[in-house]
């Protein structure tokens, strides 16, 4: 392989995050090689990821944009793409991988998009979702799927099985997996006995919290040590129903939500038993992430988990929506240590061959050679 010359890459995103989607774009605008890539930004709001690109010195242009039908955005991205002779931009999330392949046409600049999960899809037959995924299929110069699910979702609404490129997640596997500082315990003022069982990821619908709290119920009854946490960016028209779910379980001294939290591998890295409920998903981080801690992991088969997990190997996988089973498990991983031990060192192992950071980066920087300069790369 050869490479003539630095390319500069335009990563764009719909949102701020914190999220999965925000954490790839993050990690790919900042550790791929810059004696290869030059990496730039464009964002449409502030928040998490804006202050991350900052603090670690990449170029970001924030667009003030109003949504669909108003066009300060794709205008912005016309002129950006020209002034910084982009040579491909790499969009992510619905709406900006359709504004992002308009502008590609306009530009012939080349276009790569990411879909990272099923819920991006679900409105794909309403009018609007339906034509701006007509306008991806056609100008998008390749999509990448985080998992196959999302490829099969894909290939039922017609996209051509030769554009679609699967590019598994990673993760930075040392972040996690060294000695953790201070302990949750004590800042909680829970016993030295007890027993953490936590979910890490922000309260939306499709994260089936509900379904979390009515298994925590069922373990209570049998395991009085354990505690459960939910960790993560609470939206208030859901949080409010949930914490009326865990008084009316009466686990107002079991059960608690942490709010968002930067100090996440220390948060893991305190758990006994990871647990995440969704009902969909792509293909999680923070799985990846409690693996590479070293943790015991129960998980629902809601998408991109049963591409990571080998159930009673390295993990337990569940039915979504399925309280009982998801209590079931937990209760089993906290009677059998050893067991829980067991799954907890194969599902490191795992990360460490098959979830590494540098072999996504590897994967996307040979996607954006081949997309780039197809001759070169021959």
């Amino acid at each position: 392989m050869v490479f003539l010359r630095q390319h500069t890459i335009l990563h764009t995103i719909e949102t701020s995050g914190p999220g999965g989607a925000e954490t790839v774009l993050l990690e790919l605008a900042t550790r791929l090689d810059r004696s290869r890539f030059r990496s730039l930004v464009l964002l449409n709001q502030a928040g998490w990821l804006l202050d991350q690109l900052k603090a670690r010195g990449i170029k970001t242009t924030l667009v003030d944009w109003k949504g669909w039908g108003i066009f300060s955005l794709p205008r912005s991205m016309t002129k950006m793409v020209r002034d910084e002779q982009v040579d491909l931009i790499h969009s992510h999330l619905p709406d900006q991988n359709f504004y992002s392949c308009l502008v590609g046409k306009l530009t012939g600049c080349k276009t790569v998009v990411t879909y990272h999960g099923p819920i991006e899809l679900v409105r794909a037959k309403q009018r609007r979702a339906a034509f701006k995924l007509w306008v991806v299929r056609r100008s998008a110069s390749t999509v990448v799927v985080v998992c196959d699910r999302v490829r099969r979702l894909l290939g039922e609404l017609m996209f051509p099985p030769e554009k679609i490129t699967r590019i598994y997640n990673g993760i930075d596997a040392t972040r996690f997996n060294t000695p953790r500082k201070g302990c949750l315990k004590e800042e909680l003022g829970f016993p030295r006995d007890t027993k953490l069982v936590g979910m890490v990821a922000n309260v939306r619908q499709t994260k089936g919290h509900d379904f979390f709290i009515r298994a925590a119920r069922r373990v209570a009854d049998t395991h009085p040590q354990a505690r459960f946490l939910a960790v993560g960016d609470v939206d208030e028209r859901l949080g409010r129903g949930l914490r009326s779910l865990v008084q009316q379980l009466d686990l107002g001294d079991r059960f608690f939500f942490l709010g968002f939290r930067q100090d996440i591998p220390d948060v893991l890295g305190n758990l006994d038993i990871f647990v995440l409920s969704s009902t969909s998903e792509g293909f999680p981080l923070v799985v990846l992430e409690a693996m590479a801690a070293g943790k015991p992991v129960v998980v629902t088969r809601s998408g991109g988990p049963e591409e990571i997990i080998r159930d009673g190997h390295d993990g337990f996988l569940v039915p979504p929506a399925d309280a009982e089973t998801l209590s079931a498990k937990i209760s089993e991983l906290l009677e059998q240590p050893e067991l829980a031990a067991a799954l907890a060192h194969e599902a490191q192992l795992k990360i460490a061959r098959q979830f590494s950071i540098e072999q996504m980066i590897r994967e996307y920087a040979g996607l954006y050679e081949r997309t780039i300069s197809p001759a070169e790369t021959l």
